[in-house]
């Protein structure tokens, strides 16, 4: 099954659409955030000087790496495209990571640049040692203590002012050249970076624009409560946004409800992406409810299974249907969709965006027919190029440039998609990606377990809750243990929810843990 899909020149970089896109749009607001905003044209001017600063003050080449660990925030999209702009890869990380999960990820990518929160300069100060990274840039959302870093760190404003004394050099880019490294989460616990190319988000832009097929370029308000480091609102808000000439209102915290009805106040704004957790708490919130829904032309969900009862809640309050996608990090985000009244079934996720082919795949390797269940495959300009530096990893997945997402689908006659189960062991807590096998060997760390096991839970909360099996070979360990050591050393959406201290785990003949049989709360 293929679509047809836009030709891109080797010329047609993200670079390239940037300078198109500021200087169409210059007027037209690109961003804001509470009572901060930037227009294309200011966008332009502050990624200018800071790409400008990397240049002439720091030690950063072409094709090096950049970590951006930022919420949602006025200078994320100034740093990003800054940074893509002198020709260095960005690398997303997220904010809420542990010192464990910040460690490998600053090793892996071998970033040379870190931007970061003033309040989390404590948190890694003691990692930066036995890092590559050079050149330090934080936001003083507090006034940090600067004398325990082992590098010297400049506040943003500060590079932005330094930077716009100099005279920016554009790089020359290609098409196929790695612009971003998206980690997402390893079945061996460890996550990998996906290499995602000019043309991979250029392509994700492109496909997402022609698949809605409502929105007209230069007049249009899309809401961003999702946090941008994850590759979904990436490409939405950053790469969708300069290309079309979009104004993303950027959600700093949606937990925050009060402040996020406030930000949409007297908005009209078109476009709508979220989780399905995210539509649950809003439909129940009054102040959210008292918004003018009028101008929504499009809902889009994605990153977990969307709830019907949730869906007809959401169109009962704004009168737009919410569309569910499929798309994974390694796809450069969405690849599926439905697309409103002409193309839309429930129960769905849609049907393939331009320029992608899939087909579904038996246990055997034969390609299944309609109706069928089988493991889902994806090919096409928004595939990555594999796994940063992890040729086995990639190999696993890619295999002449189809990969292979590891979920079960079916396709109807025609033509849409239906996802039937996840990869078994993945539980997917408010559309983060949680892999049992990470938390299994932090758990396993602890003196007196003997081995324990992690599967999903159903939560009305977060869609899916961790929850642990664990035996223990001492049992003076207590659940208190357990928990203060998951807190350490792992990231808040991805601590046990429910424990369980079992005498043994249910496993088969040859030892392997029997999953199936652990009885989820």
């Amino acid at each position: 099954m293929k679509t047809e899909s836009t030709t891109l020149l080797e010329s047609d970089t993200l670079q390239s659409f940037f300078d198109k896109g500021c200087n169409q749009f210059k007027d037209n607001l690109a961003f804001k955030c509470g009572a901060q905003s930037l227009t294309y044209l200011e966008l332009e001017q502050d990624s200018r000087n800071f790409a400008a600063y990397l240049q002439a003050n720091t030690n950063l080449k072409q094709g090096d790496r950049i970590a951006v660990q930022l919420p949602n925030c006025i200078a994320y999209p100034v740093v990003t495209w800054g940074a893509l702009r002198a020709g260095l890869v960005v690398v997303n990380v997220n904010p809420l990571y542990t010192k464990n999960e910040l460690a490998h990820m600053y090793k892996d990518s071998g970033a040379k640049a870190l931007v970061l929160l003033g309040s989390s300069l404590e948190l890694v100060s003691s990692l930066l040692d036995d890092t590559d990274i050079s050149a330090l840039f934080y936001l003083p959302n507090i006034q940090p203590n600067l004398e325990k870093l082992s590098i010297k760190a400049l506040d943003y404003q500060g590079a932005l002012d330094l930077g716009s004394q100099y005279k920016f050099q554009p790089v020359v880019t290609h098409a196929n050249d790695m612009a971003l490294l998206q980690y997402t989460g390893g079945t061996t616990g460890l996550s990998k970076g996906a290499v995602l190319t000019h043309h991979n988000l250029i392509s994700a832009a492109q496909g997402f624009w022609n698949a809605t097929n409502v929105f007209e370029s230069g007049n249009e308000i899309f809401v961003a409560p999702l946090p941008l480091y994850h590759v979904y609102a990436f490409v939405a808000h950053i790469v969708v946004g300069v290309v079309y000439g979009v104004t993303s209102i950027l959600i700093s915290d949606p937990r925050d409800l009060k402040g996020f009805s406030s930000a949409l106040e007297n908005t009209r704004f078109s476009l709508f992406v979220g989780i399905n957790t995210l539509f649950n708490a809003l439909c129940h919130d009054e102040q959210f409810q008292k918004l003018d829904f009028s101008g929504l032309k499009f809902t889009l969900s994605g990153g977990m299974a969307l709830d019907l009862g949730i869906a007809k809640r959401w169109h009962n309050l704004t009168a737009c249907e919410i569309n569910e996608g499929y798309g994974l990090t390694e796809s450069s985000a969405g690849v599926i969709v439905n697309r409103g009244d002409t193309c839309r079934r429930l129960g769905s996720v849609g049907k393939p965006v331009a320029g992608i082919e899939l087909k579904i795949i038996g246990d055997n390797g034969q390609q299944l027919n309609v109706g069928e269940k089988g493991e889902l495959h994806l090919k096409g300009k928004q595939i990555m190029q594999g796994y940063w530096q992890n040729p086995n990893a990639t190999n696993e997945v890619l295999q002449n440039g189809w990969l292979a997402t590891g979920d079960i689908a079916t396709i109807d006659e025609d033509g849409f998609v239906y996802i039937v189960d996840r990869i078994k062991d993945l539980v997917i807590v408010s559309g983060f990606n949680v892999y049992p096998a990470e938390i299994e060997q932090v758990v396993n760390l602890i003196d007196g377990v003997q081995e324990c096991a992690v599967i999903g839970a159903k939560s009305e909360d977060t869609g899916e809750a961790v929850q642990l099996f664990v035996v223990l070979q001492d049992k003076s360990v207590t659940l208190e243990v357990i928990i203060e050591h998951c807190r350490n050393n792992l990231a808040a959406y991805k601590i046990p929810k429910v424990i369980n201290v079992i005498d043994e785990l249910p496993k088969s003949p040859v030892g392997k843990v029997l999953k199936r049989l652990l009885i989820p709360s």
